[in-house]
């Protein structure tokens, strides 16, 4: 137990973009094999966490949410998810209904009863305000004058979850300040995301009560999206960034994905090309931030397993010293990001938001390795880079003095010894 907890960003998958309201036991558990079964887990993907449509009616010790139909046993799914060497998150709102339309983390002595569908026009059984935007566009109080988020944080304890996504808006901070409290007494180290779309002049409090923050509105995968949300977030958020303070600009739009606000029975390959992709994942990596898969796992193609696999560049994301980037706008579409890690070297990627292929020029004095092809080259020239793509580059380390002064002694013995043999000076 503690406060200094999540030190590094999480990895890992979500359901809302996969499966939505579809989202059920058996498909949790499935993931969870998937993510294990497929290799992902071992390169760091190590999460999966239920994002809305779970819940059900209040009832138990507690008087919290239990699991809908389509989970009946909430604790035996948690058991499973962490027998298979995974955690697992949960998400809730403070307010009485969730973006989806099921029951939230507050109620009104029966007012929302009134505002709910007859079970005759609801989609699921405790669907029961409707699908977005359902009791959102009405005139009325979102939160409830009967809190229960605390009853259900006690819960999700006894569940053994690991982390909550908590969704409304605006995050205000008397709202983060009392779910924060809670989850600290709870007994268990529960990491507190919020969502979504959080006021910039919060930032610094908001990041000390939560581990995550999102900064943006819902992502899509559409270059537009990922390039606003990605390069145009505010620079408030890069200083209030560090161990434990994540910013998150929402999940990757990676791989083969559903429909927000569906049932998703089949998945469609991401609107993104290979190539933005690949842009995103290394901004987000750079960023420090949250790496959230939401896409089919069990069916994921070779090239997306290699993108998701690439232990070079996950280990920028995963930086000990969560280091906010220097950025710099190189014109001609090209931004360029300088990342400090705690090993003393440098990651450099130029961004190139353009649709054509732009250059840029570099004058380090440096070696780099570029962590998409493995080449290693001086920083010194001009680089070209494909349209919405990126090259990514880690400095390499110079030899320290003792190391370069045996190798040179060593060739210069080599080369004396090959000298004398064959008598030429």
């Amino acid at each position: 137990m503690g406060e200094n907890i999540q030190l590094t960003p999480p990895m890992g998958w979500n359901s809302w973009y996969c499966f939505s309201e579809g989202v059920s036991d058996a498909r949790i558990r499935a993931i969870a094999d998937a993510l294990v079964d497929r290799g992902l887990a071992a390169h760091g993907w190590n999460s999966v966490n239920i994002d809305d449509c779970w819940q059900g009616e209040r009832s138990g010790k507690f008087g919290a949410l239990q699991g809908n139909e389509r989970f009946p046993d909430m604790k035996a799914l948690v058991d499973y998810v962490h027998s298979r060497g995974l955690r697992f998150g949960i998400y809730s709102t403070p307010w009485i209904s969730t973006y989806a339309g099921f029951r939230g983390g507050s109620t009104d002595g029966g007012r929302e009863e009134r505002l709910s569908l007859p079970e005759s026009q609801r989609l699921q059984s405790h669907q029961v305000f409707g699908r977005y935007p359902g009791l959102h566009e009405l005139r009325v109080d979102r939160v409830g004058s009967e809190w229960k988020v605390g009853e259900d944080i006690l819960q999700w304890a006894e569940w053994g979850v690991d982390f909550v996504k908590m969704d409304w808006n605006p995050n205000d901070l008397p709202t983060t300040r009392r779910i924060a409290s809670e989850l600290r007494d709870c007994g268990r180290d529960i990491v507190l995301s919020l969502s979504n779309d959080a006021a910039e002049a919060d930032a610094q409090e908001l990041l000390s009560l939560a581990q995550l923050c999102r900064i943006s509105h819902d992502i899509k995968d559409q270059w537009q999206s990922i390039s606003s949300i990605g390069f145009d977030q505010s620079r408030v958020w890069h200083q209030v960034m560090g161990p434990g303070c994540f910013p998150d600009p929402d999940m990757l739009q990676i791989g083969a994905i559903g429909i927000p606000n569906t049932p998703n029975p089949a998945f469609l390959p991401t609107r993104l090309t290979l190539e933005e992709q690949r842009l995103q994942f290394t901004l987000w990596c750079i960023l420090s931030a949250p790496l959230l898969l939401s896409c089919d796992i069990a069916g994921m193609d070779e090239s997306t397993f290699r993108l998701l696999t690439n232990d070079e560049l996950i280990a920028i994301d995963q930086d000990p010293l969560v280091a906010p980037p220097e950025i710099r706008d190189r014109g001609n579409g090209i931004v360029e990001y300088r990342k400090t890690l705690a090993d003393g070297t440098t990651a450099i990627a130029l961004f190139n938001r353009a649709d054509e292929k732009r250059s840029c020029r570099l004058g380090e004095e440096l070696r780099g390795r570029e962590l998409w092809s493995g080449e290693e080259l001086e920083l010194c020239g001009d680089f070209a880079v494909a349209p919405h793509s990126v090259r990514l580059y880690r400095t390499l380390l110079p030899e320290p003095k003792e190391t370069a002064f045996r190798k040179a002694a060593f060739n210069g013995a080599y080369l004396k010894r090959e000298n004398l043999a064959t008598g030429t000076f």
